[in-house]
């Protein structure tokens, strides 16, 4: 027995009143006969995006789908995916962007299992194109499709079948800790509608929603967008809009299960989801998500612990109750340093990003609700990060445990006296160093290092990024002096930790740690656009090979397209490299160009770039010796210089070469 659809009627099928509404896009929700149905329109762009769900209970073993008309089958080589192509050129496309998927679902819509669908017939005639797949029992089979009507000024060659080098760059996904390598892959994420994790989280083996991923396919997507001039980043940008939009509950929250079954909410993917919507309401401002923007703010304003110093932001809802740390994960340590509650584990990043999130609140929507909270808050961080007890003690037991920090091929080339130093350091310092910081209680530790959490029972050297990071966000915030004696010195003192150390090669090792390398990279980013040093570019430079040489993408910020960064206004576009071994690093905007160019490759290569978008900057033909770099920046007199290379160039359009059909 075999139930079908037909396309047209997913398309054109009336419901009341959409679940959200935007300026120029709307989602609509419904279900019919066991078949549940996702449909985000875009009336301005004349396109709609159609998610369906076949369950088991639509009936039969098999489903079939069918889209009336002639129509031509042809694979995207520029963005990925398959187009439905008509035989009248003034009918719509139709873009699959993924291969239907078979997932098994839990009660709170966690993916517990996926594979791909097993196709069991498939027709293409002058009367339509259908395709069969089986439907076992225990799963849902999941399938999207864009419907795109015709535009002169983006045609589907444009669109879908042709790519410059930047659009198939990976790009780092901040929570997965994967990479995206095309437009279609977005569609790992976006799931019947919303935007999951591309991996299976620890420790139950699910997938999640995940608002920080969502965050990172919005900026890919809006420096995609300025770099290429394509409608087709647009919608996938306001598509997200809608997901989260249609998932926030009324408390302005999000919650995810990541690691219990409470369905516990986690604070950091939350305020990812406020740095995403700031953004968007910066480029498209409207009440909708003025609305739930405040809402997220009220929300995370709650999440605090009161400290004897302060307020202090907690990092999950299990945090709130002795019985929620019940059910947490991970080995922790009851503790009421500064007055803190004994569930508080006093996460320093979340702290971090929960201040950070509610400034970047009050910067977009105009509002001081929360300002006396945010400088609170920085009391508090201040108290903590100057505690330094034991300060010969730590900084002598620090000392061992950088041994085990080295690269292996270090650590093993190391006399027999370190060696036996790094063994007492891995054997017994290490797994009580939660120990001696509960009788010493400190986050910041000799020599640049920071401890991520009070509470937890470990020592996380991959956390070292994103506390440059962080703190790098921090000096950036309005309302924190951006030469702040204590801020500044924390930084100084990472970067430091993380060259002396040489904790960036361990992590390029490790598949469980060389994610690390992404936020190393934003940090020293991030700390580019402050300091403009040229250290800090070499630094930055090399990170950027590590990422390459470790199969990691860039940092989507590194693409010039945050907004937490920069308005849209000062948002320049990324020029496109014409040889895809250069790795383009966008460090300007419209009043100062400045890009850093990295070559990944063991031989020299020539700077150029691809047509498209005015970037602000051209150049003289100039070489970058392999496995180094050249800052190209806008200035009045060509000068050229080498440390890893720079120059300084005079403003017009860089792009060259158009790009080529793939």
């Amino acid at each position: 027995m075999m139930k079908s659809l037909d396309l047209t009627q997913g398309f054109e099928t009336t419901t009341s009143a959409p679940t959200v509404a935007l300026q120029g896009a709307s989602r609509h929700i419904w279900s019919c006969d066991g078949i549940e149905f996702v449909r985000d329109d875009f009336p301005l762009d004349g396109a709609s995006c159609l998610f369906v769900r076949a369950h088991p209970s639509a009936g039969g073993d098999e489903f079939r789908i069918f889209l009336g008309g002639k129509h031509l089958l042809r694979r995207c080589g520029g963005v990925g995916g398959w187009l439905l192509e008509p035989e009248a050129q003034d009918k719509a496309v139709f873009w699959l962007p993924r291969l239907p998927a078979l997932r098994t679902l839990d009660g709170f819509g966690r993916i517990t299992a996926e594979a791909d669908a097993t196709l069991t017939d498939f027709v293409m005639n002058d009367s339509g194109a259908s395709a069969a797949y089986r439907l076992p029992d225990e799963q849902s089979l999941d399938f999207v499709v864009w419907r795109l009507q015709p535009s002169a000024e983006h045609s589907a060659d444009m669109e879908f079948c042709t790519a410059s080098t930047l659009e198939r760059k990976p790009f780092f996904i901040y929570a997965s800790h994967s990479a995206t390598r095309s437009a279609a892959d977005f569609y790992s994420h976006l799931v019947h509608g919303k935007v999951y994790g591309a991996c299976w989280a620890w420790p139950k083996k699910l997938k999640i929603c995940d608002e920080l991923d969502a965050l990172s396919l919005h900026m890919i997507a809006c420096a995609l967008g300025h770099s290429t001039g394509k409608r087709l980043y647009r919608l996938l940008r306001r598509q997200i809009v809608l997901a989260l939009l249609a998932r926030q509950e009324a408390d302005g929250s999000f919650r995810h299960g990541e690691w219990t079954d409470e369905y516990e909410s986690h604070n950091r993917l939350i305020n990812g989801a406020l740095q995403l919507l700031a953004s968007e309401f910066e480029i498209a401002p409207e009440p909708a998500i003025a609305d739930a923007l405040k809402r997220i703010a009220n929300f995370i304003s709650t999440q605090v612990d009161q400290t004897a110093a302060g307020p202090w932001f907690l990092h999950d809802s299990l945090e709130q109750s002795e019985e929620g740390m019940r059910h947490y994960p991970l080995n922790w340590e009851r503790g009421q340093w500064l007055g803190k509650s004994t569930t508080n584990l006093l996460i320093l990043n979340t702290h971090l990003d929960c201040m950070l999130a509610l400034a970047r609140h009050g910067t977009v929507c105009d509002d001081t609700t929360y300002a006396a909270l945010f400088k609170s808050a920085e009391g508090s961080l201040r108290t903590v990060m100057s505690a330094r007890p034991a300060e010969w003690l730590f900084r002598r037991l620090l000392s061992i445990i950088k041994l085990s920090l080295l690269p292996k091929a270090e650590q093993a080339r190391l006399p027999l006296g370190a060696r036996a130093l790094k063994r007492f350091g891995w054997k017994y310092v290490i797994p009580r160093w939660h120990l001696i910081r509960r009788r010493f209680p400190r986050l910041a530790m000799p020599d640049g290092y920071i401890e991520r959490s009070l509470g937890q029972a470990d020592f996380v050297h991959r956390y070292h990024g994103v506390h440059l990071m962080d703190f790098e966000r921090l000096l950036a915030c309005p309302g924190v002096d951006a030469k702040d004696p204590q801020w500044t010195a924390i930084s100084d003192g990472l970067v430091h930790f993380g060259v002396t150390s040489r904790v960036p090669l361990l992590w390029k090792e490790s598949e469980a740690s060389k994610d690390s390398l992404a936020f190393w990279a934003e940090g020293l980013y991030r700390r580019c656009l402050r300091t403009n040093a040229d250290s800090d570019h070499a630094l930055l430079a090399d990170a950027v090979l590590h990422l390459h040489d470790a199969g990691l993408g860039l940092p989507p910020s590194l693409l010039g397209g945050n907004g937490e960064i920069l308005p849209p206004h000062l948002v320049t576009p990324t020029p496109s490299a014409t040889d895809e071994r250069l790795w383009v690093i966008n460090l300007g905007n419209r009043d100062e160009a400045s890009l850093l160019v990295v070559n990944t490759a063991t031989t020299a290569l020539t700077i150029a770039f691809e047509r498209g978008p005015d970037s602000g900057v051209s150049l003289p033909e100039q070489t970058i010796a392999a496995r180094s770099w050249a800052l190209l920046r806008a200035l009045s007199a060509p000068t050229a210089r080498t440390i890893g290379s720079t120059a300084n160039i005079a403003p017009s359009n860089p792009f060259l070469t158009p790009p080529q059909p793939q």
